[in-house]
């Protein structure tokens, strides 16, 4: 007797929307319509899009302003650590190496002693 085993990849559940309710003046919905047109994108994906990035700049102004520490920073925008140093650096932004935190990451991925023979 032969059995047929199929597997069919079961897609994550996407994550449950919320609704807001957001009020612009005509001038700034006009701009978003502008860019809107340009980029062919519906008005919600454009706006998901502009709080991304706005939510990343203003956690990358925080970090520099000394509100957040870069693991905090990354914990927000729910990236690795190792993605918001990457994201610091695209963005020459100067990372604060003494921070306790980054000692650790580059501890546990790099190693104690090449920690320290980096630092002479």
């Amino acid at each position: 007797m032969y059995y047929n085993v199929f597997y069919f990849g079961v897609k994550a559940m996407p994550e449950k929307s919320s609704i807001i309710t957001v009020r612009l003046s005509r001038r700034d919905l006009d701009r978003v319509e502008a860019v809107r047109a340009l980029e062919n994108v519906d008005r919600s994906t454009l706006l998901k899009e502009f709080i991304k990035d706005g939510l990343r700049r203003r956690v990358i102004h925080l970090y520099q302003m000394g509100s957040l520490t870069a693991g905090r920073a990354a914990e927000v925008l729910e990236i690795s650590l190792r993605e918001f140093l990457e994201m610091l650096e695209r963005e020459g932004i100067t990372v604060n190496w003494d921070s306790e935190i980054i000692k650790e990451y580059l501890k546990s991925r790099y190693g104690e002693s090449d920690i320290a023979q980096s630092s002479v």
